[in-house]
């Protein structure tokens, strides 16, 4: 992925994202402009290229800071409908899905990520994120004996695939709802298997 130099916050920064984000949600990557942009922006060409070093580097920067965000929901979420802690798995990966129906998420992450980014480096972005959701919901699966910590971690493999494209079936499902249903009635099922082990 290109990277342009490290930035210092500022407010000019902060406004090309905002900028970036609707026209990019609105309009595509491919059919906004940066001169769309930075008009939006209420900026200078040259301001953009000081903080970005083209409108793919800004796009990048645009998932970089949606993730976090997508990380806050879906604790939030989680462990508002979660009753003990070997639920996390099983109603994260279900919030999960929601969020990967809305429709910024699902346009930007999901259908522009990887087609602007690359497969490869789409997913190396979101992989964090997927790491430390998995890790933190089955290492309460170790603490309650359900799995064994040797385990963990190709078990956490298969599930970050499984819910990678779960998302992509879904951004690219006519019907999102109807594709979130059956995506997650599949996910539940996988999860309720691994849950009988108990």
């Amino acid at each position: 992925m290109r990277v342009a130099p490290a930035k210092r916050p500022s407010k000019n920064r902060d406004k090309l994202l905002a900028a970036a984000r609707r026209l990019f949600a609105e309009k595509g990557f491919a059919e906004t402009g940066t001169e769309e942009i930075v008009r939006e922006a209420g900026v200078t060409r040259g301001a953009l290229y000081h903080q970005f070093a083209d409108k793919q580097d800004l796009f990048q920067a645009v998932l970089e800071k949606m993730l976090p965000e997508i990380g806050q929901r879906l604790f939030d979420e989680t462990m508002s409908k979660i009753k003990a802690d070997r639920e996390d798995l099983k109603v994260g990966s279900q919030v999960l899905l929601g969020i990967y129906a809305d429709p910024e998420v699902r346009r930007l992450f999901l259908i522009e990520g990887p087609a602007v980014l690359g497969f490869l480096n789409w997913k190396a972005l979101q992989a964090p994120l997927s790491k430390f959701f998995l890790d933190h919901a089955l290492q309460h699966l170790v603490d309650e004996g359900i799995i064994l910590a040797k385990d963990m971690g190709p078990i956490g493999d298969l599930l970050a695939g499984a819910l990678q494209q779960a998302g992509l079936g879904i951004a690219a499902a006519d019907d999102v709802e109807a594709a979130r249903a059956q995506y997650g009635a599949a996910l539940d099922l996988i999860i309720d298997g691994l849950m009988r082990r108990a």
